[in-house]
């Protein structure tokens, strides 16, 4: 195989509900020129961001190929699911592909799990790109095969807002050009729920998605992970019959760490602040961990970027949380 290289972890990660350890699979650094496949595998996008998404990836120097589906519509979904899923195997088989950038999320990633072609991403590992949804993709990729992936921006969901920061970062850490340690940035203000500090590699995603995937082959095991959680448009109550579900699931068992990243445009209350409400939701779970709210990954107005099984430090007190290792491979 070529382009990626496999580095030993030391940690733990889970396959079809059996432990054993993988090799970390880092995908080769994206350089100017290169290909970004576009696909969409969940909801279907206006055809306006798109313009605006595929106009900003060759304005900063990259080719894009659209895959056929990728602004097909189909009911609540881009596409039929033997569509978008071809859509899927055939990026990650062209090896003029150097990177895979999801449109957006929505809902549709699981529905294309049951037939999934894991070998062949094996035998191909790219950058791939995605946050929201694509937690039913991202965790999976990393648990089973040890892939490295990317939660953040989308082409026509976040990258195409006035976000240069978050450009700037997605880019720079595919591209292999960011320096390392990397300190991610968190939120002004930051909350700490549960003083400490804690090192492991990263895992997480989208609260919605993560309880989703509970009961399922594809069930992701966060034991020895600093675990990052982030969700949007939700009632309270509805999150907190998540993360109970997640506890009653076993879900946070060894888990070294907890970050609570954007929970953007949540029901409010009168008689209790969001922050107030997540801090008494992570102490009801009662985990004898570093805990923080405040950082600005996924659906808020900045969106970062978090790699997946990257070893991380994370110091709740003070808010930091510091990337170790390059994600990438530079040839």
């Amino acid at each position: 195989m070529e382009g990626f290289a496999l580095e030993t972890l030391s940690h733990v990660v889970a396959t079809a509900g059996l432990n054993e350890k993988l090799a970390l699979i880092k995908p080769a650094a994206l350089k100017l020129g290169d290909t970004i496949a576009i696909i969409s595998p969940a909801a279907p996008s206006d055809a306006s961001d798109f313009e605006k998404g595929l106009a900003l990836l060759k304005a900063a120097g990259y080719s894009v190929k659209l895959m056929p589906s990728a602004q097909k519509r189909h009911g609540f979904l881009a596409a039929r699911d033997e569509e978008r899923l071809a859509d899927f195997h055939a990026a990650f088989a062209d090896k003029e592909v150097k990177a895979i950038l999801c449109a957006r999320g929505g809902y549709g990633c699981m529905r294309l799990l049951a037939d999934m072609d894991f070998e062949l991403i094996a035998k191909n590992p790219k950058i791939f790109i995605g946050f929201s949804d694509i937690t039913s993709l991202l965790n999976p990729f990393y648990q089973r095969l040890g892939l490295v992936g990317f939660y953040g921006p989308m082409l026509t969901s976040n990258l195409i807002h006035d976000e240069p920061d978050s450009q700037r970062e997605l880019f720079s850490m595919v591209s292999g050009t960011l320096e390392f340690p990397y300190a991610v940035p968190n939120h002004d203000p930051y909350y700490v729920i549960q003083a400490g500090t804690a090192e492991g590699p990263l895992i997480g995603g989208n609260l919605s998605l993560l309880t989703s995937l509970c009961g399922t082959p594809y069930q992701p095991n966060a034991k020895g992970h600093i675990l990052f959680i982030e969700d949007w448009k939700e009632k309270r109550y509805s999150l907190d019959r998540q993360f109970q579900q997640l506890k009653l699931a076993g879900f946070f068992e060894g888990v070294k760490g907890l970050i609570l990243a954007d929970f953007s445009e949540i029901e409010d209350d009168e008689f209790q602040t969001l922050p107030e409400f997540l801090k008494q939701v992570v102490l009801d779970l009662k985990l004898d961990v570093p805990a923080g709210y405040g950082f600005s990954v996924g659906h808020g107005e900045q969106t970062g970027t978090l790699p997946f099984g990257i070893s991380a430090r994370f110091d709740a007190y003070s808010g930091q949380l510091t990337l170790l290792e390059s994600p990438v491979v530079k040839n």
